[in-house]
């Protein structure tokens, strides 16, 4: 009977999550951090991530602007501005994808430590919760830097062929890749 027993899917006091967690009952308790078991702050990160990512995408947003406007402004100084504007949006968007990338380690580093503790083990629902998370977050920070290489690529590219263009009117020749 004892062999019966032990192969249950009842767990043990020392099983057991704190709180009061029963999934058959449906008491999951508060999904807000502090008082879901396993989830201590990890949604308020997971919030400031997540912002970060937004404030990534309004400033790709603003360079892609930048870009189109500065297609069809025609006086120096306005050019200026526009690319004094991107420059400044590059480098915020250079500082913000190094802070996101930093608290996406961190909270990796959290989800091993997690697993250290006997009732979050790896694959259990509340490590596998985590990791899901922070791997959706890892891989929306990944589409934003991509699209951010490609915008300025594109950026690059379009300079030199406005430069190329420049150097055909002026010396009615076409520009080396020297030039």
């Amino acid at each position: 009977m004892r062999n019966l027993l032990s192969n249950s899917f009842e767990l043990n006091k020392e099983e057991r999550p704190p709180g009061n967690v029963d999934i058959e009952l449906g008491l999951q308790g508060d999904l807000s951090g502090s008082a879901q078991p396993g989830f201590d702050g990890f949604y308020e990160q997971v919030r400031e991530i997540d912002k970060l990512l937004e404030t990534l995408t309004k400033l790709l947003k603003d360079l892609q602007n930048s870009n189109e406007e500065s297609k069809i402004v025609t006086k120096a100084s306005a050019m200026k501005d526009i690319k004094r504007r991107m420059e400044k949006d590059v480098n915020e968007v250079t500082k913000v994808a190094r802070l996101t990338k930093s608290k996406l380690q961190q909270l990796n580093k959290e989800n091993l430590a997690n697993r250290e503790k006997p009732v979050f083990h790896k694959g259990s629902s509340v490590d596998r919760s985590r990791t899901s998370v922070t791997i959706t977050l890892t891989m929306r920070l990944r589409e934003r830097i991509s699209e951010f290489q490609t915008l300025r690529e594109a950026i690059q590219t379009e300079y030199r062929e406005v430069v190329e263009r420049r150097v055909f009117t002026v010396t009615g020749e076409r520009a080396d890749e020297e030039v």
